[in-house]
Formats: C-alpha cells, sequence, structure tokens
C-alpha cells in the first residue's frame, strides 16, 4: 500500500472526528468489493463499473420499482470510497436531515432538485474532490 492510500485511511479512519453514519450500510473508506456488498437499499439493484482516470466509480440502479434511491455514484480513489452520489425519493428517510453534515473527515450535503433529493456525501482529504469539498463548505455557510 502506498503512503498516499495509508494516509487516506488514516483520515478517513478517524483523528478523532466522527463520521456521519453509513448510508445504506456504506461507510467512506471502503473497498469496492465491500461497497458491493453492503450497500443495501430496498428494492435490490444491480451495479456498472465505470472508470475515470485512474479512478474507479460504480454506479447502483434499482432493478425494480421505485424505492429509496433513484440512482447512486460510489466513487473511488487509490481503492478507497471517497464520495457518494445518490438521488433519492423525497420520502426516504435519507432525504431527511440537514442541508449540511460537517465533520473533520468529510462533508455531506443534501439538496432538493426536480430529479429528488441529491445526497452527496465527500471525504474532506481526497486530492480529487478537494475543491468541490471547498466549494459546497461555501455554499452552506
Amino acid at each position: 500500500m502506498t503512503i498516499a492510500a495509508l494516509a487516506l485511511l488514516g483520515v478517513l479512519g478517524g483523528c478523532g472526528s466522527s463520521a456521519p453514519d453509513p448510508v445504506f450500510g456504506v461507510r467512506l473508506g471502503m473497498t469496492p468489493p465491500q461497497v458491493r456488498e453492503r450497500f443495501a437499499p430496498s428494492p435490490g439493484g444491480t451495479f456498472r463499473s465505470e472508470a475515470q482516470g485512474e479512478d474507479l466509480i460504480l454506479v447502483w440502479e434499482p432493478s425494480a420499482s421505485p424505492g429509496p434511491v433513484r440512482i447512486a455514484r460510489h466513487e473511488f480513489h487509490l481503492g478507497q470510497l471517497v464520495a457518494m452520489r445518490l438521488t433519492l425519493e423525497p420520502s426516504s428517510a435519507e432525504a431527511g436531515g440537514p442541508a449540511m453534515e460537517l465533520t473533520g473527515v468529510s462533508v455531506l450535503t443534501r439538496e432538493t432538485t426536480e430529479s429528488g433529493v441529491e445526497l452527496t456525501w465527500l471525504a474532506r482529504s481526497c486530492p480529487t474532490h478537494a475543491d468541490e469539498v471547498r466549494r459546497r463548505i461555501q455554499e452552506h455557510r
């Protein structure tokens, strides 16, 4: 494991700051196999993989009737989950909550759009998402 991966794991793993509860069984810092195994909205769905440069994206879509998640994107950097982007039904429990949850390790935002509630959860330590993290924090202050 590279030094950068170990540093990312350390930041995602704690540093004394609490992170939000798992979202549909998933936490930042998980590996792709862990996300595939634990992401559990109801009803079930299917994953497909996309590459974005050196990063991996797992896209989940429901396979049947609508449930709480309309679509989910799980973004990985150095093999660790560093971002989740979910489009949720407004009635889902995860759609409720503050517009922004900021911790020492992550920023989670919720925004109501025409598509539903857009939940975005980003690791603050990820260089790929650093500009987006700063922008989201500024927008919600």
